[in-house]
């Protein structure tokens, strides 16, 4: 009877705690302060103890339910399942609020640009750059040599240093400062939005620390035109080039991607990682709003070619950096290679943007 009693009083306790998560959980949501589709998974889990606190046998019949021959693990199940899918549905949530957040910084920036706000040509050439300020006032007069004349714009990736100011002072380019740093894919994104909203036929990426020649864009404009190509990428391993030689775990990547990228669209590209290349009016549309934001060189490859996109390289030759760091310093080269290539494969197993592939 004892015993028989005091498992009556943790009982009614146990309801009691059931009741009151259920009623708190509800208040927060009807306050507003949980959003409900937040909320399913914590009604889910308190409907959960409510059962358990109104059936005493409810452990055993649940271990006799999925075969448990030790009946409380059930809880451990249950516990684990559970955050389990708690954790999932926050990394959902961080994934959405992530690309939010994205498109609130480059709106941001691209509401204060900087710089000559007409449009004077029908190409854009779209510099990304982090920390670039001892490149970047060379990377502009460069441009600035080719004929007929381009319309420039720097990215400044939330750079420490006084990248923008350097490149706004050469009164050549137009400046978006983004007030956080996106990332390589985050930064060239901002300028296809902005190729995208003002019409222009052609946008060139170029990077902004000064191994790229302004002098090879043509190479590209012309290819882009003859071949009738919706990209054409400065490829560096066309032909040998004598003063340009990447690391070894870079090399490897490259070969890497290479094979991959191939085998997925059935095109062979020789410099999937290259920053330097040209886009049409088509391919411009599709990446404004579908532009890889990770490491997107070589996403970008397979995006355009699961949508129908033509590709095309032509060689071009690369200069030495001059001055700062790579953007992506500091990843280790196998987890990096790891998750390109698994990004690769998510892309590749996306389907088509079908509204976007048939518009143009």
């Amino acid at each position: 009877m004892a015993d028989l009693l005091v498992f009556d009083r943790i009982q009614i306790v146990a309801l009691l705690f059931s009741l009151f998560i259920f009623w708190f959980i509800f208040s927060l949501v009807k306050n507003k302060r949980i959003r409900e589709e937040y909320s399913i998974l914590w009604f889910a889990m308190s409907l959960f103890l409510l059962y358990l606190s109104l059936d005493r046998y409810a452990i055993d019949r649940l271990g006799e339910l999925f075969g448990i021959a030790y009946p409380p693990s059930v809880l451990t199940l249950m516990t684990t399942g559970f955050t389990f899918l708690l954790l999932i549905h926050l990394t959902v949530v961080i994934t959405r609020l992530s690309e939010q957040n994205k498109e609130l910084i480059q709106e941001m920036g691209l509401w204060g640009v900087v710089g000559p706000v007409e449009k004077t040509a029908g190409i854009l050439v779209i510099v990304p750059a982090y920390n670039e300020e001892q490149n970047i006032r060379k990377v502009i007069e460069d441009l600035g040599s080719i004929h007929p004349a381009l319309d420039v714009m720097v990215i400044n990736d939330g750079s420490s240093d006084q990248t923008s100011r350097v490149a706004r002072s050469t009164g050549r380019a137009r400046v978006v400062d983004l007030p956080k740093n996106l990332g390589i894919g985050g930064a060239v994104q901002t300028g296809f939005k902005y190729a995208a909203r003002h019409g222009y036929d052609i946008a060139i990426q170029f990077d902004g620390d000064g191994q790229h020649l302004a002098s090879e864009i043509p190479k590209l404009l012309e290819a882009l035109k003859s071949q009738a190509a919706n990209m054409v990428i400065g490829s560096r391993f066309l032909e040998d080039q004598a003063n340009y030689r990447s690391t070894f775990v870079r090399r490897i990547g490259i070969r890497l991607f290479q094979a991959v990228n191939s085998l997925l669209i059935g095109q062979r590209v020789t410099d999937n990682t290259s920053g330097f290349r040209a886009y049409d009016r088509r391919a411009i549309e599709l990446l404004a709003r579908y532009y890889p934001v990770d490491y997107p060189e070589p996403e970008a490859v397979i995006l355009l070619g699961r949508n129908g996109f033509s590709m095309t390289e032509v060689f071009t030759r690369m200069g030495e950096r001059q001055g700062g760091g790579s953007s992506i310093a500091g990843l280790t080269g196998g987890y990096y290679m790891v998750k390109v290539l698994l990004a690769i494969l998510m892309t590749a197993l996306r389907k088509p943007v079908v509204n976007v592939r048939h518009e143009g």
